[in-house]
């Protein structure tokens, strides 16, 4: 059973990566517009890096099952995205998330919080060993998970 908790884990994180990294290259004028508008030293660099991490992310815990690492570095960055809401916040300043490329013009909350929060927690299973997962429970459970973060991360992200 905890191997499927966790292979369902990484694909729903893997998703929810690739979609970010898909929204940030579709809009790559306003993704970097939102990253100056957030703070972020040099918005143009990170523009170009940032999508390919995400992606790389995105493929590697779904390829690479029987390692933990790229859970580990979705922490990492999770961390890194967390600590950016948590600057602008107490700084006051009500800059629009660059999470997902800009896709609407709200400012960065305690609801962004939460979300990344989930996001963190669902990177921390994703840690767990994927042995003895069961192939069908884990699609299914997938099909469920992947498809309620996404709406969730395209309506509320």
């Amino acid at each position: 059973m905890g191997g499927t908790v966790a292979l369902v884990a990484r694909l729903t994180l893997g998703a929810a990566f690739a979609l970010s990294a898909a929204t940030k290259l579709a809009r790559p004028e306003a993704f970097t517009g939102s990253l100056a508008a957030f703070g972020v030293p040099a918005p143009r660099v990170v523009a170009r890096l940032l999508p390919p991490v995400e992606a790389g992310l995105a493929v590697a815990l779904v390829a690479l099952p029987g390692s933990a690492a790229p859970a580990f570095a979705a922490i990492a960055v999770l961390a890194l995205f967390t600590g950016a809401v948590l600057a602008n916040l107490a700084a006051g300043r009500e800059a629009p998330c660059p999470c997902f490329a800009a896709q609407g013009d709200r400012p960065v909350s305690p609801t962004t919080l939460v979300r990344n929060g989930l996001l963190l927690a669902l990177a921390v299973v994703a840690t767990g060993p994927v042995s003895g997962a069961s192939p069908g429970a884990a699609a299914a459970w997938a099909c469920l998970s992947v498809g309620v973060t996404l709406a969730a991360l395209r309506r509320f992200g």
